[in-house]
Order: C-alpha cells, then sequence, then structure tokens
C-alpha cells in the first residue's frame, strides 16, 4: 500500500473530474486523478469533437451561472495559451408560443436575463432567418432569437488542456485504474482509502483527506460499494450524426449554432439543434435534442448499434428544413451517454454523513447528472473549493443531493433498503425524452 496521503483524490478523469484536478492543483494541494478507462475515452459523454457553449437561460441563476463561466473559460484560455471555443454565437429559433411545459422553456423566456445582464441579442423574423441560415420551409409566424455570447467547444482539445495543465501544477494521473470501492482508514479515521483494480489483476489503494467523485454516469459504480447507496438516474443514449455540405460556388453555410423550438409530430422530438462546420474538422451536425434509448446504468447501453429512428429523424428534418444538406448517410455518427435525475439539473454537493460510514463531515463531493459542458471550468473551481475549503459559492440549493422531486416526493438517493434490480429488456424506459435545461418535464417516462 502507498503511504503517500493526498489532499484530493479525484474519481473520474473526464471533463468535469479533469478541471477539479487542475484546480486542486493550482492550489498547490497533492491531488490525483484516477480513471477507469483510458483518458479521452468515448465511454460517457465527453466521446464527442464539439458541445454547445450558451447563455441563454431562462432560469436566473442558471443565467447568472452561465454569465460567470464565460470569465472562467477565458481564464483557462489564457493559462493554457489555447483557444478552446469558437465563439460565433447561438440563433434559437422557433414557434414562439411553444415550450412552456417543457425542459427548454419557452423561445423568449431568455430575453430578460440577457437584459438583466447586459449581454446582446437580436429577434429575426423568419424570413430573416431563412436569408442568414439555410433553412426552408420555416412557418410564417416563426421567431428567431440570436445572441453573440455563444459558441462551439473544442471538446476533444479541452480534455488534453486540462490535463497537461493539472499535470503542469504537480497533479498526479493514472488511467486504468477501477475503483472498487473506498472506506474510511482503519488506522486514521480522517483519511479515505480508495481501492482500486488495474486490468483486474494489480490491486493499488491510494489515500487521501477529500474525495471528488465525478465519475458522471459511472457514480452509482462508486457510491453503492462505498456508501451503500445509488441515485436515482434517468441515463439517455444522445446520437449525434455530421452530414457533408455544399461546398460548390454559393455553398451551405451556418454562420452559428442553432437550436429550433417545435412541438412534438408523431411522437417524435422536433427539438433540433445544429453545429456549422469547425475549424477542428468535423462537418456540419445536424441532431434531435432527444434520446430514444434511455437506461439506468451504463451497463445497460448498446455499444455496437446506434438508434436508427434518432438518425432517420435528423435525417427528415434536414430533407423538409435544411438547403445543401446531403442527408443522404451520415458523414458519421456517435454516442454518449447523457446522465440525468427528476429535474434534469446537476447533481453537486456533498455525501451526506448517515453515509460515510465514520468517515469526517464534508469531505466526500458528489459531481453527476445535466448538460455540464459548458460549465466545466467553473465546475472544476466549485469541486475544488469543496474540497479544499469546506464551501463553494457555486453549489447552489438547486443542485443538493438530498433535493425531491415536488411531484412525486421521491429523492435522488436510494438508499440499500431501497434498492431493488431493474426489470430486463433492450432499455429501461420506452418512450423518447428530449430537453436539455429544467424548465418543466418533457421526460414521459420518468
Amino acid at each position: 500500500m502507498d503511504t503517500k496521503v493526498f489532499d484530493v483524490i479525484v474519481v473520474g478523469g473526464g471533463p468535469v473530474g479533469l478541471a477539479a484536478t487542475y484546480e486542486v492543483a493550482k492550489a498547490g494541494a497533492r491531488v490525483i486523478v484516477l480513471e477507469q478507462n483510458n483518458f479521452f475515452n468515448h465511454a460517457g459523454s465527453s466521446g464527442d469533437l464539439a458541445r454547445m457553449f450558451r447563455t441563454m437561460y431562462t432560469e436566473d441563476f442558471m443565467a447568472d451561472l452561465a454569465k460567470e463561466a464565460m470569465d472562467f473559460w477565458d481564464n483557462l484560455e489564457k493559462d493554457s495559451g489555447t483557444c478552446l471555443r469558437w465563439m460565433s454565437g447561438l440563433l434559437n429559433f422557433g414557434d414562439k408560443n411553444y415550450g412552456d411545459d417543457t425542459p427548454e422553456g419557452m423561445l423568449l423566456g431568455p430575453i430578460p436575463n440577457l437584459q438583466r445582464l447586459g449581454m446582446s441579442y437580436r429577434q429575426l423574423s423568419a424570413k430573416e432567418i431563412e436569408d442568414r441560415y439555410p433553412f426552408k420551409n420555416l412557418p410564417a409566424e416563426w421567431i428567431g432569437l440570436y445572441a453573440l455570447d455563444n459558441g462551439i467547444i473544442n471538446v476533444q482539445l479541452l480534455l488534453r488542456t486540462l490535463l497537461s495543465l493539472a499535470k503542469d501544477y504537480g497533479a498526479e494521473a493514472r488511467q486504468h485504474r477501477h475503483v472498487k470501492y473506498i472506506c474510511p482508514s482503519e488506522s486514521d479515521s480522517t483519511v479515505w482509502e480508495v481501492h482500486t483494480i488495474r486490468h483486474n489483476t494489480d490491486a493499488a489503494v491510494f489515500k487521501a483527506k477529500k474525495i471528488v467523485i465525478a465519475s458522471g454516469s459511472y457514480v452509482n459504480h462508486v457510491l453503492k460499494p462505498s456508501f451503500g447507496i445509488s441515485l436515482d438516474l434517468d441515463i439517455w443514449e444522445m446520437v449525434a450524426s455530421y452530414f457533408n455540405c455544399n461546398a460548390e460556388p454559393s455553398g451551405t453555410f451556418f454562420p452559428s449554432m442553432w437550436f429550433q423550438f417545435a412541438p412534438d409530430k408523431g411522437g417524435r422530438s422536433q427539438l433540433f439543434y445544429g453545429f456549422p462546420a469547425l475549424p477542428w474538422g468535423p462537418p456540419t451536425r445536424v441532431a434531435a435534442d432527444a434520446a430514444t434509448r434511455r437506461i439506468k446504468d451504463p451497463s445497460e447501453r448498446v455499444t455496437n448499434v446506434v438508434n436508427s429512428d434518432d438518425i432517420r429523424d435528423a435525417q427528415i428534418f434536414i430533407q423538409d428544413h435544411v438547403v445543401g444538406v446531403d442527408s443522404t448517410v451520415p458523414a458519421f455518427t456517435l454516442t454518449c451517454l447523457q446522465t440525468n435525475v427528476f429535474d434534469h439539473m446537476f447533481v453537486l454537493d456533498y455525501v451526506p454523513q448517515e453515509y460515510l460510514r465514520g468517515g469526517p463531515k464534508d469531505s466526500v463531493v458528489v459531481f453527476t447528472a445535466g448538460w455540464a459542458m459548458k460549465f466545466v471550468p467553473l465546475l472544476g473551481k466549485a469541486l475544488a473549493e469543496m474540497s479544499l475549503n469546506g464551501t463553494s459559492e457555486y453549489a447552489h440549493e438547486e443542485f443538493s443531493i438530498t433535493r425531491r422531486d415536488p411531484n412525486t416526493g421521491k429523492g435522488i438517493i436510494i438508499d440499500s433498503s431501497e434498492l431493488h434490480e431493474q426489470a430486463e429488456g433492450s432499455f429501461t424506459f420506452a418512450q423518447q425524452a428530449s430537453g436539455s435545461s429544467i424548465k418543466g418535464y418533457h421526460n414521459t417516462g420518468l
């Protein structure tokens, strides 16, 4: 057993875990990050080339958080000397009356926050949208809301930058280290032992004063054997496809990312979004902000088949409403796991003391769930502050691990006395889910 005691051990080497490792190391503390797969793997939520950085939110606290995140991104880019985002703006467009009872909220809902925060925006008519973007056949009454302070994240460059910077500041990193369980040290109850195994044979124990669990959809693989609890998760197998565009004279050009607000059609979500062709390589992306396959645990994920219904939805949308994009066959398609709890929001909190099995209070921090990529640098700072200082202004009550669904009274935590086996089947939920915020529930299988 290694006798070294770290200040913090981070479990999970995805973007949030690496951001936490970077911030802890930057603060001068001893930290190690443990990843069960390769770093930069595609097993979780970050196996992609591009993600949306957006600041348009209906909820005040999320709009404030997004505005603050901009400074964290700026500081990360300065520290690394690397541009990690392409700030091209965001166009939201569609039916202005749709969305009051959906996760995205109303199309024009962000305007009060944009005004309050002094962020520029512009409203567009359907004709103005079709003049500027390669869309067609938009209903005449549709409108658009364009805001400049939004952009596209270079995901793979972000991951590599965070790991490199963390090591530069003195962090240690281990890949292929599967965490079997975490427990208090028998010789010192203020120290945690993280029991791991590598390639099923090489066991090792790491020690630390504080633990950060940032393992995304795999969070229950750590919580259950360590603390006898699981979180009630709804994991979406998100599908995204990239398509080739007309490159001839007067070719197809999307000046920014975009998101369409429209009611379901035939039981299928019409919340489509897209990215333009990007400087780091991928062609135009078009996908539904929805998932047909929904599971309770990553072990249920289908790893060799992509859901054809989700691809077909994007192809039909392109045929009906996009000019100059070839929908015949995607250039390539990918999937990732999107982790949710009942309200589609983050879990950012300490494991309650009653589950710590004698370990010190507020010494194990958990982050999971929600659409987090746009907040990665800020969340890294929050986790570092919570592990090193015992508090963070970014740990809002809306992110509490003990919050309950106001509609059902059910909580997020399921303790060992309530755990039950999921019914066998191809996937846990039978209905499509869609949306990426917290206003209302468009999540019919819950």
